[in-house]
């Protein structure tokens, strides 16, 4: 579990964080009491203190060995069919499996945590 105290503190603005495929890396823009904003040259997007806390609960769930991809994969269902139904195209999925391992949250190389 990745507490809102670790992304608050070990995450700053600049800082440049790995995608979850592919070589675009992410920035960090800025991180607040209640959210952090990310941005990809085409895009931004930020993630909540709520969203890490339900990122957090779906990796609990998970198998142990669930990776990055196949984590925000779960969370992508937990948004499409659960009590947090989201319509339209949602970056947060991906974003938090990218937070959460640059966190440490999964283990380092194929595999999960």
């Amino acid at each position: 579990m990745i507490a809102w105290t670790d992304v608050v503190s070990r995450l700053a603005p600049g800082d440049s964080l790995s995608p979850l495929v592919g070589s675009s890396r992410l920035t960090v823009d800025s991180v607040g009491a209640d959210r952090i904003c990310i941005r990809q040259r085409l895009w931004s997007a930020c993630l909540t203190r709520a969203d890490i806390d339900t990122a957090n609960r779906i990796l609990a769930d998970a198998p142990a060995d669930v990776s990055p991809v196949g984590f925000s994969e779960l969370m992508r269902a937990h948004y499409a069919s659960g009590t947090d139904v989201t319509t339209g195209c949602t970056r947060l999925p991906n974003l938090a499996a990218v937070v959460l391992l640059h966190l440490g949250a999964f283990a380092a190389g194929p595999g999960g945590r």
